[in-house]
C-alpha cells in the first residue's frame, strides 16, 4: 500500500468510474434483479444476480460483511537492488459497511483490518485496520452537506519513495483524515465548498545495527480549503473552476530544518457522460508549493487529473486514469517531490462470472532541490472467478519496476497470489 497522501485537488463530485481492485470494495446487493447487459455501466459496477452480496437487514440499515484470506509470493520483499529476498505472505482482512436505507440523508460506516504474515522475515508482520463514516444532510432541494472522518493505522511498503533501505522492518503511521463541505446548485450553476484535516503521527522503527530512527520528525497536520463553481452546459455535463489552498504544519524542527510548506492550486475541469459510451472527470490547472525553511526553493508545475471509463462494448470496460500531485519527501535536502502518475486498465466479462482484468501504469518521481529522479513502471493482472453469492476466488499477477538516477535505489518485484472471499 503506498504511502497515503493528501492530493492538492479534492474532487467535489465522485466520479462514477470505477477504481477499485478486481474484487469491488463496495458491492450492491441484487439477487433479484433481472441479468441485463447495460451499455453506459462498467464491468465493475454492473450488478450480477446470484453473484453479488445480499448483505444483512438491520431495521434501515444493509450491513455487508466481508473475509479476504489471501497467499501471495513475493520475489523482493525488500525492493532492492541486489541481494533480494523472497517470501511466501499470508494476509487475512475481515471488514464490514454498513449502510442507511433512507429516502433523504445518508449515513454509511465501516471497519476493516489486515493481518499479514511473512513465512520467513516475521520482522515484516504487521496489522493495519480502519475505522470511519461518511454522511449526507439534505438540507434542503437544492443544499447539501457532506462529511466524512475516518481513522487508520497503515504502513509505507517498502520500496514506497519514503522507505529507508536501513529500517528493520516497516514505517507505521496512525493517520486521522476528516472533511466537510456545504454544496448548493442555483438553476444550472453549482457551488461547492469543502475543507479537509488530516493527522500523521509516525512511529519511531529500529535501524538494521540496533539504533532508531526517529520518524516523530514526519508528524504533521494538514490543511485544505476548495472552492468549486460550475455549470451544467447539459444534464449530464458539468464544467468547473476550482482553486484550493493548503497548509501542512510539521509538528517539530527536526536538525534545524522546518519541512512546513503552504501552497495553492487553480484547475478547470469536467465531470461528463458521453452517452453510453463514456463516463468521468478531467481537469489540467497549476500548483504550487511554498516553503517555511529557506534552505528550500518552491515546488510548483502543471496539476491535471482524470478518472474515465470507455463502455467499449457492455462486455468491455477500458479505464484511463492521471494524477499529479506535490507529496512530502524525507530526503533532508529535498523540499518534496512532484508524482506524476498515468495508467490504462481494461476489464472483461468473459462469463457472467468470470471478470479478467489488466492494468499497465507509469509514475515519475521528480525531487526538489536535488537531482534524484524515479520512474516507476507497474502491470497487474487479475481474474476474479464468482461461485456464487457468499463466495469468490481472485488470481492475481504484478511486477514493478523503478529505475532511478539514484544509485541502489533500482528495483524490480514480482508478486503472484490467490485471494478467497466470503461474503454476506
Amino acid at each position: 500500500m503506498k504511502h497515503a497522501h493528501l492530493c492538492l485537488i479534492v474532487p467535489v463530485v465522485s466520479l462514477l468510474g470505477a477504481s477499485g481492485a478486481a474484487f469491488a470494495d463496495e458491492i450492491t446487493p441484487s439477487s433479484q434483479t433481472e441479468i441485463q447487459d447495460v451499455r453506459g455501466q462498467s464491468v465493475r459496477d454492473r450488478a450480477r444476480p446470484g453473484y453479488d452480496a445480499v448483505g444483512v437487514r438491520a431495521g434501515s440499515f444493509l450491513v455487508l460483511p466481508k473475509l479476504d484470506v489471501s497467499e501471495q509470493y513475493n520475489d523482493n520483499i525488500y525492493a532492492t537492488e541486489s541481494d533480494e529476498k523472497s517470501d511466501f505472505i499470508t494476509n487475512v482482512s475481515p471488514a464490514v459497511n454498513i449502510k442507511s436505507l433512507w429516502s433523504r440523508h445518508s449515513l454509511n460506516l465501516h471497519a476493516g483490518l489486515s493481518q499479514y504474515w511473512y513465512n520467513s522475515h516475521s520482522s515484516e508482520n504487521r496489522l493495519d485496520w480502519n475505522v470511519g463514516a461518511d454522511g449526507r444532510l439534505d438540507v434542503l432541494r437544492d443544499t447539501y452537506l457532506t462529511a466524512d472522518a475516518g481513522y487508520q493505522q497503515a504502513h509505507e511498503d517498502r520500496g514506497s519513495p519514503n522507505s529507508l533501505a536501513s529500517a528493520a522492518e516497516p514505517t507505521e503511521y496512525d493517520l486521522f483524515d476528516s472533511s466537510l463541505g456545504l454544496h448548493q446548485r442555483f438553476n444550472r450553476v453549482t457551488a461547492s465548498l469543502t475543507g479537509t484535516y488530516d493527522n500523521y503521527d509516525y512511529k519511531n522503527v529500529p535501524r538494521n545495527d540496533g539504533t532508531e530512527i526517529n520518524e516523530d520528525a514526519r508528524d504533521r497536520k494538514e490543511y485544505l480549503g476548495a472552492l468549486r463553481l460550475g455549470y451544467d452546459v447539459s444534464p449530464d455535463t458539468n464544467v468547473y473552476v476550482e482553486g484550493s489552498l493548503n497548509k501542512r504544519d510539521y509538528n517539530q524542527i527536526t536538525n534545524g530544518v522546518d519541512r512546513s510548506s503552504d501552497g495553492y492550486a487553480a484547475v478547470v475541469g469536467s465531470d461528463f457522460k458521453l452517452s453510453r459510451l463514456a463516463e468521468g472527470e478531467v481537469f489540467v490547472g497549476y500548483q504550487k508549493q511554498n516553503y517555511d525553511d529557506e534552505q528550500f526553493s518552491s515546488n510548483g508545475g502543471l496539476a491535471y487529473g482524470a478518472k474515465v471509463n470507455w463502455f467499449v462494448t457492455p462486455l468491455t470496460t477500458v479505464r484511463f486514469s492521471a494524477d499529479s500531485t506535490i507529496d512530502e519527501s524525507i530526503d533532508p535536502l529535498a523540499s518534496g517531490y512532484k508524482a506524476q502518475q498515468v495508467g490504462l486498465g481494461v476489464d472483461h466479462e468473459l462469463l457472467r462470472n468470470l471478470v479478467l482484468s489488466g492494468d499497465i501504469a507509469y509514475e515519475n518521481d521528480d525531487f526538489g532541490d536535488i537531482s534524484r529522479k524515479d520512474d516507476v513502471t507497474s502491470a497487474t493482472l487479475g481474474a476474479t472467478y464468482l461461485l456464487n453469492n457468499f463466495f469468490a476466488v481472485g488470481l492475481n499477477y504484478g511486477i514493478v519496476d523503478r529505475n532511478s538516477n539514484v544509485s541502489g535505489a533500482d528495483y524490480t518485484q514480482n508478486r503472484v497470489g490467490i485471494t478467497i472471499r466470503g461474503q454476506l
